[in-house]
């Protein structure tokens, strides 16, 4: 089996808007971002790539699970989902169609998974650079190669999350468990901790269903028997929780 821890790859994925020389600048989008799937219907979603380059772009997709493994977020090959096109190339201003389809006859928990939209190297067509200092004045110019993860639900109908927070000691401090025992995943957005004067902020992540995510807040010094956290859930509200130290 390939697994991939998530972490590892989100730090290779980039989204880049006019980095590098003007002439080289590259600006992509999608629309929608998120691709979802209700599980009683047509089990068939999709999305829009959009080049707004000045010049043309080639990209390859493949199809990963999407599970929570020991806490973490990792991705895994599988033959679940059915994309069209896996290659094509958009022509400078134009958009291309990414159709997904699910193989998998879904269950009374949601289904989730990524496409890995990556940027391949095109004859005549310069890949986006960023400058790099190798030290004793020696610098270079590195070619990238851009890369997008979107991801993929398919949801059971009236399916909810259920999310409970804990605390509890690693061995480099405090570490924060969101555990969902619910059929749903949880997308906790604008996350901030806090205790006196620190304040800890979080990136946007999701709890996938029937899973547990940790987030390590060693960075955090206790300051008091206790701390807030606070984050915008999937519907909006505001939630706000007061934890205690472990």
């Amino acid at each position: 089996m390939n697994r991939i821890r998530l972490s590892a790859w989100v730090a290779a994925v980039i989204w880049i808007a006019g980095w590098g020389d003007g002439a080289s600048a590259q600006t992509f989008g999608f629309s929608p971002t998120v691709l979802e799937m209700d599980a009683s219907k047509n089990l068939v979603a999709q999305t829009i790539l959009i080049n707004s380059t000045s010049g043309p772009a080639r990209f390859s997709i493949v199809a990963r699970a999407w599970k929570i493994v020991n806490g973490q977020s990792v991705l895994e090959e599988t033959r679940d989902l059915i994309v069209n096109p896996t290659s094509f190339t958009v022509k400078p201003g134009a958009s291309q169609v990414i159709r997904v389809g699910v193989r998998k006859k879904p269950g009374a928990q949601e289904l989730a998974y990524r496409i890995i939209v990556q940027q391949e190297a095109l004859e005549g067509v310069p890949l986006p650079t960023v400058k790099a200092d190798l030290g004793k004045d020696s610098k270079a110019a590195l070619g990238l190669s851009l890369g997008f993860s979107l991801p993929v639900y398919v949801t059971p109908p009236g399916s909810a999350a259920k999310l409970a927070l804990t605390t509890s000691r690693g061995t480099e401090g405090t570490l924060l468990t969101f555990e969902n025992s619910g059929n749903r995943r949880a997308v906790i957005r604008d996350l901030s901790i806090a205790t006196g004067d620190q304040k800890l902020s979080m990136q946007t992540f999701a709890v996938l269903a029937g899973s547990s995510y940790q987030l390590n807040a060693s960075a955090l010094k206790a300051s008091g028997p206790s701390f807030t956290l606070s984050y915008t859930a999937d519907d909006g509200r505001k939630v706000v929780e007061t934890l205690q130290f472990p």
